[in-house]
């Protein structure tokens, strides 16, 4: 049976849609993460690098980390002239392993529409463990687009409307047309999508001594989805 870890090692229907959910985050995201020619940046699930192309040229390093080697070769392909973007792999069957950043303190991570494909709460926890180790004293953390209640129905209207609203109607229903036949319905259909509720997330971050509040505002075409920002 095909996992999400199968779905994001092909090309599937994401590969270009990303943009318009990442300009969105990216007009919004700098009011909670204000950035400098100084700030260390990872981004866990890096993807195909929407932000290392939107970054590089406004902080001092930025580390991706994703599972897929085809998107990691796309980044690194459009960064090879950037010393400052360092793309790792880390592996597919060990994706909370991040041992290429072992060592390493960050001024901001970012978690982008990555938890909804973990397996457990008990990931996330991890996680969570993770950015701990890896935030600088004085840092932030925004793990973004988090599923955090049933409802496909209002995510699917929540993303129509906002892409309404941005002019991105056209290629949203496109998106989601492809989508209900394409391979990542029968993924879903067969693995599901984590939902971890509010609560759940704060009780995870209290226990871990991490300072932790929901931010009121959509970072996301979902505003269904919620945005959770980590103080350190």
């Amino acid at each position: 049976m095909p996992t999400w870890l199968d779905f994001w090692q092909n090309e599937n229907e994401f590969d270009d849609s990303m943009t318009a959910n990442y300009a969105f985050f990216l007009d919004r995201v700098e009011t909670y993460a204000p950035l400098s020619p100084s700030t260390r940046v990872l981004d866990i699930g890096s993807g195909p690098g929407n932000l290392e192309d939107a970054w590089h040229s406004r902080v001092g390093e930025i580390h991706g980390l994703d599972i897929s080697k085809r998107y990691n070769a796309i980044t690194r392909a459009k960064h090879a002239g950037h010393p400052n973007v360092h793309i790792h792999d880390i592996p597919a069957d060990d994706y909370l392993n991040f041992g290429p950043v072992a060592g390493r303190q960050f001024d901001l991570i970012i978690v982008m529409s990555v938890v909804q494909y973990y397996r457990s709460a008990a990931e996330v926890e991890q996680l969570l463990t993770n950015i701990k180790a890896a935030a600088a004293p004085g840092s932030r953390a925004l793990l973004c687009d988090l599923i955090v209640a049933e409802g496909v129905l209002g995510d699917v209207l929540s993303i129509l409307g906002r892409s309404l609203r941005q002019g991105q109607l056209l290629s949203m229903l496109r998106l989601l047309f492809r989508l209900r036949f394409s391979d990542y319905y029968a993924v879903r259909q067969q693995n599901g999508i984590l939902i971890v509720p509010e609560r759940d997330w704060l009780a995870m971050c209290k226990r871990l001594g991490i300072n932790a509040r929901f931010i009121d505002e959509p970072l996301t075409l979902q505003q269904e989805r919620k945005n959770l920002l980590l103080q350190f």
